[in-house]
């Protein structure tokens, strides 16, 4: 993959990151200490296994896929880590009431997920932790918070963590106890002393995802697992923690303070939240009926249209998830293939990126990355210099070594935000089946349209502009909007 120039450490041009625990930007400074061959550690909460994945799960896997990727490009060994919460109250529910073994359920959905990031092109995760794989870690995590009278026992062997004895408790969302213990419903569990603590271990013997404890048969609350998780296989302080935006609470800020009380010291530098999805303007659920399953969605819209249209929002922004949203950006992710098709691999094109053109797009590329992982910023740099190799092209006739140098950096700035891994034709095909499902038509072909194409000319070189004008009308009507210029014909989606 390309590299920048410079070591992150020794370059002047450090990345700053929106900070959701304290709500502002800052200079990204990794723990590890080494100039060379840097570490960042990163975790990014993952999936709960109790139904298919969803194309918000998908839209998370994206945007910090492209995260992880920058890192790397800017000469940063990133340890990616990411859970699975294979024990939790929806998974042992909907274990019981279709009478699958939730092990083999939740291993399904997690493998149909991971299956459908890879289609998605992104980078595999480093490691995959599984909550039935640490369940000693946890409980051991638990008994050194009871020690540290973080915690207590019930009578009925729930352990809770005691908030009141964690005096920041509420800094990353900015909650305040004394509000949250007036709106908390009192009456919920009569055995922990405040409303507002929350379960490390729930005492549950009807479960087969229970397991002995300490304190009887049982299993962990769902915060404490990442906090046990990221001990393990992390440390005590990691770099970067990611995440929904839907979970900063209780989930999040739960795991700050299980962490910090736990090790005596600061837990995640940054924490970084990814903005939500909708689908034509309202909240994706079930109950409106919206719901786009993560295979189905990739199927409809193509993995390739996706990345893009992820790539030109800001990761903390939502996403309105919408046809004309597809149909706006289709054509310009078809003209970044299409000049890749004009320009093959030539081997005297070298991977010299010194001159000044590519210097200036370099830097631009850059400089947005650099401020937040700015993809949209980042994407208009790449459409104008894309637009620059176009014109260089239009003007030598054929590819030289220097335009085919230019788009070798353009293909490689674009993996950065997992974009041009496909061919033109695919690209084509995604765009035109998505065209076919919004108008609710079948599909075009590619052959269809240069049949259609070679038609026109003909009819248009006979003069019969009538039925030359029929041909462009009836495409239309299919979604494909013919183009003529002065040597050929091509088409874009209408």
């Amino acid at each position: 993959m390309l590299q920048s120039r410079d070591e992150y450490r020794s370059s002047a041009h450090k990345i700053s990151i929106y900070n959701s625990l304290g709500g502002e930007r800052s200079t990204f400074d990794p723990i590890d200490a080494s100039t060379i061959n840097t570490k960042v550690k990163m975790y990014v909460c993952g999936l709960t296994p109790q139904d298919h994945s969803h194309l918000g799960h998908g839209l998370l896997g994206m945007r910090f896929d492209i995260v992880r990727r920058y890192l790397a490009y800017r000469r940063l060994n990133v340890d990616y880590v990411q859970n699975v919460t294979d024990i939790d109250d929806k998974i042992i529910d909907k274990a019981l009431k279709t009478g699958q073994d939730p092990m083999k359920m939740t291993r399904a959905l997690t493998d149909e997920f991971y299956e459908c990031l890879t289609r998605l092109h992104a980078l595999p995760v480093e490691r995959i932790t599984r909550v039935t794989e640490f369940v000693p870690e946890i409980i051991r995590f638990i008994e050194q918070l009871i020690a540290k009278e973080f915690a207590y026992v019930t009578p009925d062997g729930g352990v809770y963590f005691d908030v009141s004895k964690k005096a920041d408790y509420g800094k990353l969302s900015n909650q305040n106890t004394a509000m949250l213990f007036e709106s908390v419903r009192k009456e919920l569990d009569t055995q922990k002393r405040s409303p507002v603590d929350f379960a490390l271990w729930k005492r549950d013997e009807s479960s087969a995802l229970s397991q002995p404890s300490p304190w009887g048969i049982g299993r962990p609350g769902w915060h404490i697992e990442c906090s046990a998780m990221i001990h393990e296989v992390l440390g005590d302080r990691i770099d970067i923690h990611g995440g929904g935006l839907d979970i900063k609470f209780p989930h999040h800020e739960n795991e700050i303070a299980q962490s910090e009380a736990y090790s005596g010291c600061g837990f995640a530098t940054f924490w970084m939240h990814n903005g939500l999805l909708n689908i034509d303007g309202q909240k994706m659920s079930k109950s409106l009926n919206n719901f786009v399953r993560l295979v189905d969605g990739i199927e409809r819209y193509g993995a390739a249209p996706l990345r893009f249209v992820v790539a030109r929002h800001h990761y903390r922004s939502a996403i309105d998830l919408n046809d004309k949203l597809f149909r706006d950006n289709l054509n310009s992710l078809l003209e970044f293939h299409r000049l890749f098709a004009r320009i093959p691999e030539i081997e005297q094109a070298s991977s010299d990126n010194t001159d000044a053109e590519s210097s200036a797009v370099i830097e631009a590329f850059e400089t947005a990355m650099n401020n937040d992982f700015n993809s949209p910023e980042a994407l208009v740099a790449l459409e104008q210099f894309r637009a620059l190799v176009l014109r260089k092209l239009e003007v030598a006739k054929e590819p030289t070594a220097e335009i085919a140098n230019k788009a070798r950096l353009l293909r490689e700035l674009g993996e950065i935000l997992g974009l041009f891994f496909d061919p033109l034709e695919v690209i084509e095909t995604q765009g035109l089946n998505l065209i076919a499902q919004v108008l609710n038509a079948k599909p075009l072909t590619i052959t269809e349209i240069h049949v259609c194409i070679a038609e026109r000319s003909e009819a248009r070189a006979a003069k019969n502009f009538l039925r030359s004008d029929q041909i462009r009308d009836e495409m239309a009507l299919r979604g494909v909007e013919l183009l003529d210029s002065k040597n050929s014909v091509t088409f874009r989606f209408a």
